[in-house]
C-alpha cells in the first residue's frame, strides 16, 4: 500500500472491503474526546459514571487496587446521551512486587506504579456524582469499589455484560474486545482508562432489536434492564444431585452462602416452579432485585 494515502484513500478502500462477501473491516476506536455544554454546566437529566479496574489478583480481600478509570455520561428521559466528560484515571502503588501474568493483563509494570496515589476524593466526587455506575464485569468492580469507598454501599450499578441480552442482539460472545470487533471495532489498549471509552463507544452502537423491537443504543437497552426488577430465585434446600441440572439451567453456585440460584425477569417464575415440580425439587425461595441489590 502506497504510503502516501490519505485517511479518505484508506476509509474507500475500507467500504469497498465492507460490501466484499470474503472481507471483515475493523475500525480503531475513536481518540477519546469529551463533550460538553459551552459554559460548562453539566446537562440536566441522569448521570451515569462508567468505571474500570485493574488489580493486582482477583481476591479483593488480599489483592490490591492499580488502576481507576472513571467517566461520567448524560442523558435524557429517552437514554440518549446529552453529555459526556473524560475518562479520568489515577495509577495506585500497591506496595507489593506485581505477578509478571498481571503486567501482561494491564500493561502496568512495578516502574509504572512507584509512589503513585489515587485522589481518593476526586474519585468519590465522581462516583457519588452518579445516579448510576457501569461495567463490564459489575460485580468484580463493585467489589473494590466498595471496599476502597465504604460511602458508596448501596450504589445503584448496571453490568453491561449481563444485563444486555447479547446473544438475542445476534453476537454470541460477550467480553468487551470480542463485542467491539462484532460491530466492526477495535481497540489494542487494556488499561483502564482505554477500556472505559471503548466500553462507552460499544454502548453508543444502535440497532434494531429482536422481532420488532425498535433501534436502540446499547446504552438504551442497559438502562431499561437496570431499571427493571429482577427476581432472584434460590434454590433452597435442593439434593447435592441435583447440582448438573441446576448448572445446566443456568444457576450459580454461591459459595458464601452455600445455595444454587439465579436471576430471572418474574414473568419467568411460572415457568421456573413447573420445572422445579417436574425435576421433584423443593419449592424454590425468591426475592426481588434491583440495580441497587444486584450484583453484590
Amino acid at each position: 500500500m502506497n504510503m502516501l494515502q490519505n485517511q479518505s484513500e484508506l476509509e474507500e478502500i475500507a467500504k469497498r472491503l465492507d460490501h466484499a462477501e470474503k472481507y471483515r473491516v475493523l475500525r480503531a476506536v475513536p481518540n477519546r474526546f469529551s463533550h460538553m455544554p459551552e459554559d460548562g454546566v453539566p446537562p440536566d437529566g441522569r448521570c451515569i459514571a462508567i468505571l474500570d479496574t485493574e488489580t493486582s489478583g482477583l481476591n479483593f480481600h488480599e489483592d490490591k487496587l492499580i488502576e481507576l478509570a472513571i467517566m461520567l455520561v448524560w442523558v435524557d428521559d429517552d437514554g440518549n446521551v446529552t453529555g459526556h466528560m473524560g475518562p479520568v484515571s489515577w495509577l495506585q502503588d500497591p506496595g507489593i512486587e506485581l505477578e509478571p501474568e498481571i503486567t501482561l493483563i494491564t500493561g502496568l509494570a512495578n516502574h509504572h506504579l512507584v509512589s503513585k496515589q489515587i485522589d481518593d476524593a476526586a474519585a468519590f466526587g465522581f462516583l457519588d456524582r452518579a445516579d448510576l455506575l457501569v461495567a463490564q464485569n459489575a460485580k468484580f468492580d463493585l467489589a473494590w469499589i466498595e471496599q476502597r469507598f465504604p460511602g458508596l454501599k448501596g450504589k445503584a450499578w448496571a453490568c453491561s455484560c449481563s444485563e444486555i441480552d447479547w446473544l438475542r442482539l445476534g453476537y454470541e460472545g460477550r467480553s468487551q474486545q470480542h463485542l467491539l470487533a462484532q460491530h466492526g471495532w477495535f481497540t489494542n489498549a487494556h488499561r483502564a482508562e482505554a477500556d472505559v471509552w471503548s466500553l462507552f463507544w460499544l454502548l453508543q452502537q444502535r440497532q434494531r432489536g429482536p422481532g420488532d423491537s425498535p433501534v436502540q443504543s446499547h446504552l438504551q437497552r442497559l438502562l431499561e434492564a437496570a431499571e427493571k426488577p429482577t427476581v432472584l430465585v434460590e434454590a433452597v434446600r435442593a439434593p447435592y444431585s441435583a447440582k448438573d441440572n441446576l448448572k445446566a439451567r443456568g444457576y450459580r453456585w454461591d459459595a458464601g452462602r452455600r445455595i444454587w440460584c439465579k436471576e430471572m425477569a418474574e414473568e419467568k417464575l411460572a415457568a421456573e416452579r413447573s420445572w422445579f415440580r417436574a425435576e421433584g425439587l423443593p419449592l424454590f425461595g425468591a426475592k426481588t432485585m434491583t440495580a441497587t441489590e444486584r450484583h453484590r
